[in-house]
This record gives C-alpha cells, structure tokens and sequence, in this order.
C-alpha cells in the first residue's frame, strides 16, 4: 500500500484503500483521490481528476488533493488506456478509484503435466473417462485474467491417457481437474448422452510468471473419503430469466478460489464436490449462480455470489431483479432502482470494448449525466448495461479488497445506442 504523507485540513492523512473504496470520515474541507490500475493495484501518474468544477493530475502516487470541498461529490477519472471512471455521491475523505485497462491481454503462462494414477480410474464398459482442467480465479470482480482461454481445449483429457496442456493467469495458482464418467447409451447420439463427476485431482501452490512455463505438474487425485456430494437450491430467480447456470467453488485464500464447472455434469445441482478441508481448514465453499435468457450474456442477467460456506448445502437465496424504466443515451441515463440493490451503474462499451463506467453510491438517485471529462462519441453503435449491485457493505466506508466478501448480487439490463 502507498502511502503519501501531505498535510490536510481536515487531519486526514491520505491512503491508498486496498483495492479502491471510500473512507476515513465524510468530506470535510478537502478530499484525498488516489488513481489505481484495476489489475495492479499501481498507481496511476497524470490521470485527470474531476471534482465539481475543478480538474487536477495525478501525482507520481496516483494522487490528486482538492481543497474547499464539502459533504458528497461526484469524481470523474479520465486516463490514457483506461476505462473512463466516474463515482457519483461520493463522501469520503480518502477515494481511492481503480481503472480497467481498455486494452491489452493479461499475463499468463503455459502449464501441462499429468493427472497422477490416471491409468487406474475405471468407468463402466461402454463409457468414457475425462477430465477438465482448470486454474483457480483471482477474486477481482470481471478481472480479464479469470478469462484466458486455452487453445483447442488441451486441457481436457478423454480416454485412457492424460497429458493435459492449460494457459493460465500469473501469481499463485491451483490447478484443479473434474473427472466424469460419460455414459453415450449405446449410440453415437450425444444427445441422450450422460455425464457424472466422479472425482478430482490438483495442485495447489504453483507460482506463475509471465510468459515463465511450466511441464512435469503432476495433480494428485483427491481420495474417496474426501469427496461429498453437494446440493444447490436455486431459490426464485427472476422469473424471465429461465436460463440457469451454476459455479460451485472453493475459496482457498483471500484471493484465490478454485472453481467447479458444474455445467458438465448432467444434473449439476446435485453432484460430487471434494470436501474443503482438502485445501485447508480455512477453505470454504462458495456458490456462483446465474439467471439469464436465451441471448445469454448479451441480454438481461442476474448473478448471485453466495461466499464462505461451511456446509455444502448450496442456497442461491435472494435474487437481484433485473433494472427497469431503463433509458439510455450517449449523454443520460435513468433507470427505476432495483429493490435490494445497494448501488446502482452504467457502462458504456463499443466495438473495442468498454468507453466509461458510473457508479452511483446515493440509494435515491436514479440518474445521471455524462460529464463532458469523459464524453462518449458522438457516432457508432454503443452498449448500455444499467446494473443493481448488492452488497452489505457502507458506501461511504469500504475497501473493494477487503470486503469482496460482501458482495452477494449483481443483476443487469442491456440497451443498444445506434
């Protein structure tokens, strides 16, 4: 964490909040806005910072300080390469405000190896053995780095040999394959096909550089005794929504969660789950639950995070609705805010990926303005997503890192501007 000692008029030191926040008593006289990168966390010089009528840069510490300013702000962020940012009823007096990279891949490395005693695994005659792959998730919400994809599906092993090839993220990563049995019926129609997971193998602890490979990693199966099965309740999603997908993880650190592709599985709210005393007595389960329609990620979409569960017995519980009255142009948007939500967004995309973000942090507003800092342009298609977002958390005291685990719910409306 960087710290820069300059002298305030309110007696408030400034800091970095760990992952971007707001705290440190309400705006008094002065407020102290750091400027991070979303990924990195390091500090971004000669951003451009907005508040009320005044513009300032960036320091060497990702630091601008404004003077005689009171009570909520709105605070407008523009920088090169990054996604425009603008945090409105803001009331804090030390903001810290990360910025997503708008271009660029994340670091990664090449990882293969072998799912040790492979050979050894029997299915019934007539089925096929396989196994997925995959690497832990770093717990930064939409992070690119959770999203790299392996070319030609190496990291999936059918048959009676494994030798699996995976792209992953950088930094401290586990590796964890789900066996299934696949049970064609007979018949080279795989639409009556059937597929059950039977067991799981990893490795935790792997140190990932960028562009560094590694070969030989050998996972280790987890045995019978550790494994039980896990149910899911979906409780009432939204009910246009009929689309549903799960994701059950294990929360191995702060950081770090191992993620279950249920979605392989037949019925995947009833399936084998490794116990999570397996990682260590601090892993907990968690259930990542999604409601969409057909268009899937291109239309309207709620996700339920349900963490650090003991037991797993799996309930999505509560759901956000969808946004309604939504209207958005390249300048305005308004929406009729979400029961539950605590706070509500807009982002704006176009072809090359995402232009501007506005998190509105006062529960009453249900507008907002484009300020002229960040205008969007004037011509080309635009997406729109107007989101709720749930959290139990004080908007004007918060750490996006340390209180990641308080987020439970996002749900989001698309609109397209011609």
């Amino acid at each position: 964490m960087l710290v820069a000692l300059v002298a305030c008029s309110n007696d408030v030191d400034p800091r970095v909040i760990a992952g971007g926040g707001v705290g440190d008593g309400e705006i008094d006289g002065e407020v102290n806005v750091f400027v991070i990168d979303g990924s990195t966390d390091v500090p971004i010089t000669n951003a451009t910072v907005e508040v009320g009528a005044k513009q300032l840069m960036t320091d060497a510490t990702g630091l601008a300080v404004f003077k005689d300013v009171d009570g909520p702000q709105t605070i407008t962020v523009k920088a090169t390469s990054y996604r425009s940012t603008v945090w409105v009823g803001v009331n804090g007096a030390n903001v810290t405000i990360p910025m997503p990279p708008t271009s660029g891949t994340p670091d990664s490395a090449t990882l293969s190896g072998t799912i040790s005693g492979w050979e050894t695994l029997t299915v019934p005659n007539g089925h096929l053995k396989g196994a997925l792959v995959l690497y832990s998730w770093n717990n930064t919400l939409g992070s690119t780095a959770n999203d790299i994809q392996t070319p030609n599906g190496t990291n999936l092993c059918i048959g009676q040999t494994c030798n699996w090839t995976i792209e992953s993220r950088t930094g401290s990563v586990t590796l964890l394959a789900t066996i299934v049995d696949r049970d064609p019926k007979g018949n080279l129609d795989p639409a009556d096909d059937t597929q059950t997971i039977i067991g799981y193998a990893y490795k935790t602890g792997i140190i990932v550089e960028n562009g560094v490979d590694q070969t030989g990693l050998a996972l280790t199966q987890v045995e019978p005794g550790n494994l039980q099965t896990a149910t899911i309740d979906k409780g009432m999603p939204p009910p246009a929504l009929t689309e549903l997908a799960y994701l059950v993880g294990i929360e191995l650190s702060s950081n770090e969660t191992a993620q279950i592709p249920t979605f392989i599985s037949t019925d995947p709210t009833n399936l084998l789950v490794p116990n999570r005393t397996v990682f260590g007595t601090d892993a907990m389960y968690r259930l990542t639950a999604v409601a969409q329609t057909a268009s899937g990620g291109m239309g309207a979409q709620s996700i339920v995070l349900r963490q650090g569960l003991t037991v797993p017995t799996l309930a999505a519980g509560t759901w956000l609705n969808t946004p309604t009255g939504v209207t958005v142009t390249r300048t305005t948007a308004s929406w009729t805010p979400v029961a539950g939500a605590l706070v509500h967004s807009v982002a704006w995309a176009d072809a090359t990926g995402a232009l501007l973000e506005i998190t509105v942090w006062e529960d009453k507003r249900s507008s907002v303005e484009v300020p002229s800092l960040v205008a969007l342009p004037a011509t080309g298609t635009l997406t729109a997503h107007v989101q709720a977002i749930g959290a139990d958390l004080d908007p004007n005291d918060f750490s996006l890192e340390e209180d990641s685990g308080l987020l439970w719910g996002v749900s989001a409306q698309p609109m397209s501007i011609p």
